[in-house]
């Protein structure tokens, strides 16, 4: 048997992705919040009012999300439903806004007219169509136009395909696509393309020169270009024109990442391009977002995503919300209340009432805080190891008698290098012999002092060791790691010292063998450059 929810939940989201994890929750919980922009939010399980304010599941339509505070588990919402403020006080948030959708007309110099409609008005107009065959009567030629100006996707051209076969059904009508590549690659679409050819839909590639678009006075358009394949000259009238859309984040999206203080992709969906949030994290925990909210989905990847926002909810459900191993510390007697440590946190996890206070439910222990603590005020519990993978420093030879094994201290991210470090091992990888290996969470938690210590304990040469671009849990820290190499390499050299004894490299848990090649590579380099002097001691 499934296990019920426990604790409030706030959905945000108006579109299908929202009611089908609205209709999963609502028969499992009395504790649901939804929040809908929309005039009324319809659930198929049961009806309910537009809004319902008793104790129990609550619906707010025309509400948007104001404000918000505090950490998962303890959130205080504010919303604004027609101009009044509640407050909510809830455990996690569900975000699954709809996208929003820019039709490409300036793209291939139109406007909009009876016989020029963007694709989603073509949806809206198929039942009409579907009911009055009068309509569609006069409609001889329709042309698509996607993918020609700027790159599509294929969540576009399924639903051209569809709309493609949705006409051939009503009436029998010459049918192009013109399209420059086609995004055919998702699941089902290959079938579906043959579908279409089959119903006598043509595709016609422009590879290299697009064709001449002209919009006449009846509002109708004419196209002209080269046939690739013969060469010829051709024309297209069109009586009827459908233009492709851009699918792109809503306002009310990039509102709630700025709200939340959520991480945003490259096209401002409010989930970073980490492979750590995929498939519904964020850079918060227990807030969630799904379907069209975090990228451009098909119906059946936003109900996939559904169930998995659905089934993430539970699992934060199941985490000890106090558990303190590996968490970040405060010492108040040492804080000075500069809230560094506030702007820093890439999870939100920093709290600043009359003190400043960390929330363990939310802090996932990357110890960039404890690095930029300008008064050493942050500790972590149970997080930073050493582990003597070589010979130990202390017994590193250095007489002049003697060979001179260089000595290396590793600082390697504990989600990366320190699997990638055993990985090697376990395959019998050369090694350097003096060097040591010291576990940190991130790469980022490396501070300036750590750096330094390791030089003054006899190391010849530093490495930190962190997650790629992309693939660091915090998403910083790799850049933090690279400030900070770049602020002693800089000191290092006014004092006569090279700045190559300290290099930053970034590894993935699976590259033992770039692990060992990485360390015996700058051995080589140390080797080259002797033990360690100051410009004086050289002098």
């Amino acid at each position: 048997m499934v296990a019920p929810f426990t604790g409030k939940t706030l959905l945000i989201g108006s579109g299908a992705c929202a009611r089908r994890i609205a209709e999963d929750i609502w028969t499992q919980t009395s504790d649901l919040i939804i929040a809908s922009t929309g005039e009324n939010f319809g659930l198929s399980t049961r009806p309910v009012p537009v809004a319902k304010t008793e104790e129990g599941n609550k619906i707010f339509t025309r509400t948007k999300v104001h404000s918000c505070r505090g950490t998962v588990g303890d959130f205080k919402v504010v919303l604004e439903c027609n101009g009044k403020k509640r407050t909510a006080a809830v455990a996690k948030v569900i975000i699954a806004e709809d996208e929003k959708r820019i039709p490409g007309f300036s793209s291939y110099g139109l406007t909009r007219t009876a016989k020029v409609m963007a694709l989603s008005q073509l949806e809206e107009l198929l039942p009409e169509l579907s009911e009055d065959r009068s309509l569609i009567s006069a409609i001889k030629t329709v042309v698509f136009l996607v993918g020609i100006d700027t790159e599509s996707n294929s969540v576009i051209f399924e639903e051209i395909m569809q709309s493609c076969l949705k006409l051939q059904a009503l009436q029998k009508l010459k049918i192009y696509i013109l399209t420059k590549n086609l995004k055919v690659a998702a699941n089902g679409l290959e079938k579906m393309y043959r579908a279409t050819r089959d119903a006598g839909v043509i595709y016609i590639k422009f590879t290299h020169t697009p064709p001449d678009i002209i919009q006449l006075a009846d509002g109708s358009v004419c196209i002209e270009f080269t046939d690739e394949i013969t060469g010829r000259r051709l024309k297209l009238a069109a009586d009827l024109t459908i233009v492709e859309e851009k699918i792109i984040p809503s306002d009310y999206s990039a509102d709630l990442a700025r709200i939340f203080e959520l991480e945003e992709d490259l096209n401002g969906f409010p989930q970073g391009d980490n492979v750590h949030r995929l498939t519904v994290f964020t850079n918060r925990k227990g807030i969630l977002v799904a379907g069209a909210a975090r990228g451009v989905q098909s119906l059946p990847d936003q109900f996939a995503d559904a169930d998995n926002a659905i089934l993430s909810l539970r699992n934060i459900e199941k985490q000890p919300a106090d558990q303190i191993a590996g968490k970040a510390q405060i010492e108040n007697g040492k804080c000075v209340r500069c809230l560094t440590c506030y702007r820093l946190c890439p999870y939100r996890a920093i709290q600043f009432n009359t003190r400043v206070s960390i929330a363990p439910a939310a802090c996932e222990g990357c110890g960039i805080c404890l690095a930029e603590c300008p008064r050493d005020a942050i500790s972590l519990v149970d997080q930073i190891r050493i582990t003597d993978s070589g010979v130990p420093v202390t017994e590193v030879i250095r007489s002049a008698g003697e060979s001179f094994i260089p000595s290396i201290t590793a600082f390697c991210c504990s989600r990366s290098a320190v699997s990638a470090a055993q990985l090697a091992a376990c395959m019998g990888k050369t090694l350097p012999r003096g060097y040591q290996i010291v576990e940190v969470p991130c790469g980022g938690s490396v501070s300036l002092s750590q750096i330094l210590t390791a030089f003054n304990s006899n190391a010849d040469g530093v490495m930190i060791l962190t997650c790629h671009e992309g693939n660091c849990h915090s998403e910083v820290g790799p850049r933090y790691a690279q400030q900070r190499v770049e602020q002693i390499r800089e000191h290092f050299r006014s004092i006569g010292i090279e700045g190559d004894r300290l290099v930053k490299k970034t590894l993935a848990s699976n590259m033992g063998v770039e692990f060992a090649g990485t360390l015996v590579e700058f051995e080589n380099q140390l080797l080259a450059m002797g033990p360690i002097r100051s410009k004086s001691e050289k002098e």
